[in-house]
């Protein structure tokens, strides 16, 4: 991609970017959670299942596989999506980080959580707001390693400055909760401008 993007003119960047602006986000991952999931085999970069029939438990991870093997990696077809395994009661705990970021009312006391609520930076609807990006709908196991390599240290630009902070305190299985639920939402297209000599 950077090879193909150093070919381009300013003007097929312009092109592209309007083009891609125009599309609407859909839903791409189907969340499941589940004891048991599939055995898989990592071919490329995807795992596949290697039976139809669940007989692994799941753990504290998310196992994220194609609809269908065969439109996904012998057509190549684009509106084939993928399901997510998560572990049962993920996506209502991620709910909980992602919208509260796990505060809780005790008596007349608030107390705080262990996380800032993702929709504080990324919006109510998780569709990002202004240069924060939009997080709804995006593969889990993508944002389980975005998540992952800023507490690592292994992410450092000026922009994840304060996802550290607001990721210091999570465990995996919270990541693994924010990521379900995350993906789990609906990514709502709105319009944006398409301008891009503006920006």
């Amino acid at each position: 991609m950077i090879d193909l993007a150093k070919g381009m003119t300013d003007d097929e960047v312009e092109a592209a970017a309007q083009y891609f602006a125009t599309i609407a986000y859909r839903p791409w991952t189907r969340v499941v959670e589940t004891d048991l999931v599939p055995t898989t085999r990592i071919v490329g970069n995807l795992f596949l299942p290697t039976s139809e029939e669940p007989g692994e438990p799941i753990g504290a991870r998310i196992v994220e596989v194609p609809e269908s093997e065969e439109q996904t990696e012998l057509y190549r077809n684009p509106h084939v999506g993928f399901v997510a395994y998560a572990p049962p009661g993920g996506v209502e705990k991620g709910r909980d980080l992602v919208t509260t970021g796990g505060m809780r009312v005790v008596g007349n006391t608030i107390v705080q959580g262990k996380t800032t609520p993702c929709v504080t930076c990324h919006g109510l609807d998780l569709m990002g707001v202004a240069d924060v990006p939009p997080i709804a709908g995006r593969s889990p196991s993508y944002i389980v390693r975005q998540l992952w390599d800023i507490q690592q240290g292994t992410r450092n630009g000026a922009a994840v400055q304060l996802m550290k902070m607001a990721i210091v305190n999570l465990t995996n299985e919270d990541l693994v909760a924010v990521a379900a639920y995350v993906s789990s939402r609906p990514p709502i297209h709105t319009s944006q401008p398409t301008d891009t000599a503006a920006r």
